[in-house]
């Protein structure tokens, strides 16, 4: 409201002005002769300013004040007073026109000479004046000047709206033209607005596009307010003071008509500012209706000026880029609106009439706006046409792409009814079910029943596809034309259409990944040399039978074959695999019905039974023993006899694990290899050699947990010099197993099971890499280091890969290969004599040394320390710890120094226990004392120099 009051006082100091400055210029007297046409007595009269009870009489005695700057609330009633002489010669008929009817109160005075009523009329609106002409009704009063003959027009107003307006004197004869023309022009816009309406509904209600629909009413909105403009309202006079309300209502809906064509040309448009569009035209119509016809007024007229600014710079910011022709042709035609906007305004805030030049304009504004919206509408639609025509072609190229897709594409496709007949069907359909065309197979294979081994299956496939939509590779058995069965997999989708439910799939032909798959399932299931069931399935078998509930307890064999390794080394691995096959024949041969059979190893068998007794099991046992024994192999003109060596244990302990019971039955084929081979061995738990291998066994575990768990730890025993003063460090690395209850284990008591699985070559590496990782890690103690021993086993000599597994470690951690020392046992290197010595001079090349430990336990210890590269020799402890006590063993002790020296060996006297002792060995020539008397081992990482 406060925003609306400013406005008005405004508006009113602006009117104001233009009063003052009018009625100062404008000459109070009107000049009328033959030549007169029309005059606007705004122009030619003296305004004033008088209250509501002041008359004409007041008026010519001076009793009203000028105009002044005064707010509308302080005016009341204005005087227009106008002298009128007539200079010519003959009379001129006249007509004063006021084109406006919404005036609450009108007075017209035509006075002679000597101030005589020549004429008058008054004039309210809502009176229900019926006298007003038709069908363009003005407020008229006709009068004529005499030759020579004075007058005096004074005219009161008095409104709640705008108060000045142009008045205009007319000849009446160019009147009556004047209003013979405007019937035309009216006409002529009443015909235009209506066929510009009639094509924009009939374009709706044949293409149903909404933006046709609200430009046909906002056009219908439009003949309304030139109804209510040209005094349409007159036919009604109780309504004409309502016009400002109409006014309100009817631009109220014509900016809510053009805020829908305005969306629809720029739908990127957000939804906020579309509510702006809805918001502020209805806000603005109830605020009209509710407020003054003078607020009205000026509420409309800005209300149009801002909305048609807002709509301009929504076309602007949400054009469409690619066709620019839309907001071009909808912001010219505000442009048009604007300009018909501007000559309304003038026509209420100066002296424009409505003369035919002012309407032929504002009808070709108005026209030509309308022209422009639709002009942007049809851009729009066309845009979108194209789009559609684009879309349209890319959907053709799409579906020829997909149709030649679907020709040539490898897998069958085919489209049917959902009880079954074939509708369509591409090529590769044809040639999976074997017919020569497609028009062959629609006609005989009408129904896809056909194609289906088991007519079950499409009724299962129909209830899956009507769950779920769709089924995607279903595996099916299915039927060729020539009746031979294959594998397909079917992928399909239901489609709902108003003739029905219909089917669209694609179908490959899988029979040999079917059989593929089968021979792999079996492969993953059974050992591919001998057909029986390989290890994993076995131990499943074994397992689900061992967990089981069952009235007589699962039996359990191992079978190792004796003397297979005589026949693969002998004859080669070919040999060895057809010999695995026959005696894997032989046993099968040999088993009852219920027993199960599987291949554990290269020559391991295991059996199990679920039916029978413990005797009758064993006697199957010795059965399989004896066949095995009589079986003869033959290869190359040789003849190799064969034998086995079976474990049995009976699984009928619950808390026992299935795969306790297999090293049970590994454990009972030990002990039967053991006694002599070719042989039946029951398990017994009470057994003390069995209770010794499962100990083993045990640590087996152990050893291998510790790998991987990292609970080995270092230890180190420290070497002194017995004829030097020492100059650096010289210790053995030594191993030590932590259990997970914390207890340390020594390695007499791990490394020997370690030895006998080969799991030792793995330990040696774990040595080495932590080794090798502590010294790169102190650097300080690594520039002290004259020697660190570690022994090596001799799987780790005879493995090639080991060699290079050292090599890359001393690359690894930059350690000098003259630091290292390794350590073989002499029982050990003599073994495996020629791999220890490549890997002895493989090392000895790049600095390393070697040292040959536990020296004189062995029955050739001299002949064989020729031919080894050893550097330094450790006298076994047996002869080192009771020398002081046993001359034999002193003597010992000295020929193996001697012999040592003679060949540039060091010597190394181990187990020195005291001091005594050390003291012998060093007047003896021996080079280095180790044992406890010199140092206890300790950890590593908590190294103290002697």
């Amino acid at each position: 409201m406060v925003i609306a009051r400013l406005t008005k006082y405004a508006i009113a100091i602006i009117i104001g002005w233009v009063m003052v400055c009018c009625n100062a210029l404008a000459s109070s007297q009107l000049v009328i002769n033959e030549s007169f046409e029309r005059a606007i007595i705004n122009q030619h009269a003296e305004l004033s300013l008088a209250p509501n009870s002041a008359t004409y009489f007041d008026i010519l005695n001076g009793n009203a004040s000028k105009p002044s700057l005064a707010s509308p609330k302080a005016r009341e009633q204005i005087w227009y007073s106008t002298k009128l002489n007539h200079s010519g010669y003959s009379p001129i008929p006249l007509v004063l026109n006021i084109e406006r009817l919404n005036i609450d109160d009108l007075q017209i005075y035509l006075l002679d000479s000597s101030q005589r009523i020549i004429k008058s009329y008054r004039y309210q609106a809502g009176k229900g004046d019926f006298s007003l002409k038709q069908p363009i009704p003005n407020i008229r009063l006709g009068f004529t000047l005499q030759p020579y003959q004075n007058a005096q027009l004074l005219i009161s107003v008095k409104d709640d709206g705008l108060e000045y307006f142009p008045i205009a004197l007319w000849e009446r004869d160019l009147l009556a033209q004047h209003d013979t023309n405007m019937l035309v022009l009216l006409g002529a816009v009443l015909g235009a607005l209506t066929l510009i309406a009639l094509y924009y509904l009939f374009s709706y209600l044949t293409q149903r596009i909404p933006t046709r629909f609200w430009l046909t009413m906002a056009t219908l909105v439009i003949i309304a307010l030139l109804f209510i403009t040209e005094g349409g309202l007159a036919l009604w006079p109780n309504l004409t003071n309502a016009s400002e309300r109409f006014y309100a209502v009817c631009l109220g809906m014509l900016l809510l008509c053009i805020a829908k064509v305005n969306h629809h040309l720029f739908s990127p448009v957000p939804l906020l500012l579309r509510l702006v569009n809805y918001a502020v035209p209805i806000a603005a119509t109830v605020y009209c209706l509710t407020t003054n016809a003078y607020n009205a007024t000026i509420s409309l007229l800005l209300l149009t000026a801002a909305m048609g600014l807002y709509h301009v710079a929504l076309a602007l910011i949400f054009k469409d880029k690619d066709t620019r022709l839309v907001s071009t042709t909808y912001i010219l035609a505000w442009l048009s609106f604007f300009a018909f906007y501007a000559l309304v305004t003038l026509t209420l805030f100066s002296d424009l009439i409505y003369t035919i030049e002012v309407a032929i304009g504002m009808l070709i504004f108005i026209t030509l706006g309308f022209l422009c919206f639709g002009f942007s509408v049809i851009a729009r639609e066309q845009a979108k046409n194209q789009r559609k025509l684009s879309t349209q072609a890319e959907t053709i190229a799409s579906l020829n792409h997909f149709y030649d897709l679907f020709r040539n594409s490898a897998e069958g496709h085919y489209t049917s009814t959902w009880d079954g007949q074939l509708i369509s069907v591409n090529p590769a359909m044809c040639k999976v079910f074997g017919y020569e065309s497609e028009d062959e197979m629609l006609l005989k294979a009408a129904s896809t029943l056909t194609f289906y081994a088991s007519p079950e299956d499409r009724q299962v496939l129909l209830g899956k596809v009507s769950q779920q939509g769709h089924v995607t590779g279903k595996e099916i058995r299915g039927k060729r034309k020539d009746g031979s069965e294959f594998w397909f997999s079917l992928s399909c989708q239901m489609r709902e259409s108003e003739e029905g439910n219909f089917l669209y799939g694609s179908i490959i032909d899988i029979t040999e990944k079917k059989q593929s798959d089968l021979s792999l399932q079996y492969l993953a299931t059974h050992d591919s040399l001998t057909g029986v069931y390989n290890r994993r399935q076995f131990e499943t078998l074994f397992k689900e039978k061992v967990t089981a509930p069952s009235a007589s307890p699962v039996c359990l064999l191992f079978l190792d074959l004796d003397r297979f390794k005589v026949v693969n080394d002998t004859c080669g691995h070919k040999a060895g695999d057809v010999l695995i096959k026959d005696i894997s024949r032989l046993i099968e041969n040999t088993l009852t019905p219920d027993a199960q059979i599987g291949r554990l190893g290269g020559d391991e068998f295991g059996i199990m039974y679920t039916k029978l007794s413990v005797d009758e099991v064993y006697l199957n046992a010795v059965k399989i023993l004896n066949a095995v024994q009589a079986y003869r192999f033959m290869w190359d003109n040789r003849i190799f006899n064969l034998g086995v060596s079976i474990g049995m244990v009976v699984c009928d302990d619950t808390e026992v694990s299935p795969g306790q019971y297999l090293s049970m039955a590994d454990a009972a084929c030990y002990f039967a290899k053991e006694q002599g081979r070719n042989q039946v061995h029951r398990y017994n738990k009470d057994d003390e050699s069995m209770q010794r291998y499962q100990r083993e066994l045990d640590w087996v575990s152990s050893i291998n947990n510790a790998l991987e768990e990292g609970r080995f730890e270092l230890y180190y025993q420290s070497l002194r010099p017995l004829n030097k003063t020492s100059d650096g460090h010289y210790y053995e690395v030594l191993l030590r197993l932590r259990e997970k209850d914390g207890t340390l284990v020594e390695p007499a008591n791990f490394l020997p099971t370690a030895e006998r699985f080969e799991m030792n070559v793995s330990v040696d590496k774990w040595v080495v890499t932590n080794t090798f990782k502590w010294l790169s890690e102190n650097p300080e103690h690594l520039a002290e280091l004259r020697r660190c021993s570690i022994n090596l086993n001799c799987h780790s000599l005879a493995d090639r890969d080991f060699t290079l597994f050292i090599l890359n470690a001393f690359e690894t951690f930059k350690i000098p290969y003259d630091k290292i020392c390794f350590e073989v046992i002499e029982s050990v290197a003599i073994i495996k004599m020629e791999d220890t010595l490549n890997f002895m001079s493989t090392f000895n090349r790049l600095g390393c040394s070697f040292a040959l430990d536990d020296f004189g336990s062995g029955f050739s210890s001299y002949s064989y320390l020729k031919s080894l590269p050893v550097s330094q020799v450790k006298i076994d402890g047996m002869f080192i710890k009771d020398m002081l006590n046993d001359s034999v063993d002193t003597a010992m002790v000295a020929s193996i120094n001697d012999v040592a020296k003679a060949m540039g060996m060091q010597t190394v006297g181990e187990f020195v226990e005291d001091e005594s002792t050390m003291t012998q060995l060093g007047k003896m020539g021996i080079d280095f004392a180790q044992g406890y008397g010199v140092a206890k081992p300790a950890p590593l990482r908590d190294f103290q120099p002697l």
